[in-house]
């Protein structure tokens, strides 16, 4: 009987330090995985804001483009509100002849 308790004995240590060996193997993994996901975490942070700046660049090329086009249809009118009364003005000062 005391055989029997002592190889029990034997074998629930075994399971106890088998089972501390994979909690080791698998803390190590989880530490490597932590890490890891740090790591992205950062990359992912500096995506974001690299994006937020690249956002912001863009909006004001075109903010800056809907200004020159605004500029240009502007001076475009100008352009030829003023040739039209030039125009009628040379065609008005022509003598006239009679055809």
């Amino acid at each position: 009987m005391i055989i029997w308790t002592f190889v029990v004995l034997l074998m629930v240590v075994g399971v106890k330090y088998f089972t501390s060996m994979e909690m080791r193997k698998l803390e190590r993994r989880l530490e490597t995985v932590k890490s890891g996901l740090q790591q992205v975490k950062e990359r992912l942070k500096s995506a974001q804001a690299r994006q937020t700046e690249v956002q912001h660049e863009e909006d004001n090329f075109v903010n800056r483009v809907s200004t020159m086009s605004e500029i240009l249809q502007d001076q475009q009118c100008r352009l030829s509100n003023n040739n039209e009364p030039a125009e009628k003005t040379i065609s008005e000062s022509m003598p006239h002849t009679g055809f």
